[in-house]
């Protein structure tokens, strides 16, 4: 870590757009706080370029507030942009659109900078003997088990918020505030229509973006998402879907499993609000909601264990 003072550092947009942005009130509060007790913890960079507090840079130059650099080393681009997506899920209150958004990117950035190791003779999973990891196995199924045990996940579900990720990025390239909602979970878009979404034209991708703004909630609800995407897909070309060789053998116990794989990540995010939150402050509201979907939680947990017992 360096000495505090005014770095001169890079911005490279591909990093900085990966950040979940702030609301007006965590920015404020950021700026009281830099300005209060000054910049504590270092920026993370990597060959100069911010990876890591990037907000904290702008403020900290605005008001001449000195601050110390922690350099990270990568052997690649994409390496570098896993662990910010990585480092990005350790942030409370994300949308589960902006979770499966950056899991798939990381899934995806790791799987380019494992390729590249391959093809250099250094890739580290060509020394793992792990049976669930075959020397054999592709690096793209290698990588989507890796992804999934550091989330809990099946490696299956990690690629398909890999193919999440990918229909995103389109629809940011051609539409950049719909991506945005889509990740904010404004627009409650399924998996499949967001793909669909993001192989139409920019025109009929912003036909769908106006009609969806059209809806008097505040919140875009699946059946209106649904029925715009749909509705503008057939207006364009048809899209194929996969033959019958592609489609993925049957497994009676894929979805099981999936689930299996899943709650751990829920009982973790349920402990980590129960020993770090303050019961006796939080509003009334905040409370009940909770209170309510925990309940619901709860029946739907009686009902499947009913089921499984016959």
């Amino acid at each position: 870590m360096t000495e505090k003072k005014l770095h001169q550092l890079k911005i490279d947009p591909d990093f900085r757009d990966i950040i979940c942005p702030m609301t007006q009130a965590e920015r404020l509060q950021l700026e009281d706080n830099l300005l209060a007790d000054g910049c504590r913890e270092p920026l993370i960079v990597w060959n100069g370029t911010i990876i890591d507090g990037h907000n904290r840079y702008e403020i900290c130059h605005r008001h001449k507030i000195p601050f110390a650099i922690r350099e990270l080393q990568f052997d690649c681009k994409e390496a570098a942009i896993a662990w910010i997506c990585a480092n990005q899920l350790g942030r409370r209150n994300l949308t589960e659109e902006t979770r499966k958004f950056l899991i798939g990117m990381q899934y995806e950035s790791e799987k380019v900078a494992n390729s590249m190791r391959n093809a250099q003779g250094i890739n580290q999973y060509t020394e793992i003997e792990s049976p669930r990891h075959s020397k054999t196995g592709s690096i793209r199924h290698i990588t989507a088990l890796r992804v999934a045990e550091e989330h809990a996940l099946s490696h299956a579900t990690v690629q398909k918020y890999g193919a999440f990720t990918r229909a995103v990025s389109e629809i940011q390239k051609k539409a950049p505030d719909i991506a945005a909602n889509i990740l904010s979970g404004r627009y409650k878009i399924s998996h499949q229509n967001v793909v669909i979404l993001s192989q139409m034209s920019t025109e009929n991708m912003l036909k769908v973006g106006e009609r969806l703004e059209q809806e008097r909630d505040n919140f875009t609800h699946y059946n209106a998402s649904r029925r715009e995407i749909q509705y503008n897909n057939a207006l364009s070309e048809p899209i194929t879907g996969p033959s019958v060789k592609d489609m993925p053998t049957f497994d009676p116990d894929a979805e099981i499993t999936g689930l299996t794989l899943t709650i751990p990540s829920w009982t973790r995010s349920i402990e980590r609000v129960q020993k770090g939150t303050n019961f006796s402050i939080a509003t009334p509201g905040a409370k009940e909601k909770l209170r309510s979907v925990l309940a619901e939680l709860n029946m739907s947990i009686a009902s499947i264990i009913n089921a499984m017992e016959g």
